[in-house]
């Protein structure tokens, strides 16, 4: 996870990770990756926003994403439709 940080995951903005989960593997694109209200001096606070197909959902929970940007990180993913879905990190400085 030392290597999930903003501008790691911003750079793979556009690009494909996958994500490892119950039933196999899934691909998700990068959509958006922006600084939440969190941010600041004590905190590092972004979302990253992901893209999926809609015969592919995958369940809130916890899953193993692989990109070069970033290498693998565990990282809880929150779905907001059968296509999108979201993760949120905050981190002490």
């Amino acid at each position: 996870m030392d290597k999930f940080t903003f501008e790691n995951v911003e750079s793979a903005q556009g690009a494909v990770v996958k994500v490892a989960g119950q039933d196999g593997e899934v691909e998700l694109e990068v959509s958006t990756v922006d600084r939440t209200k969190l941010n600041g001096e004590q905190w590092d606070a972004f979302r990253v926003m992901l893209k999926g197909k809609a015969d592919e959902p995958l369940e809130q929970g916890t899953y193993r994403l692989t990109h070069e940007a970033f290498g693998e990180a565990e990282l809880f993913l929150s779905p907001n439709s059968e296509t999108e879905y979201e993760i949120y990190i905050t981190t002490q400085k």
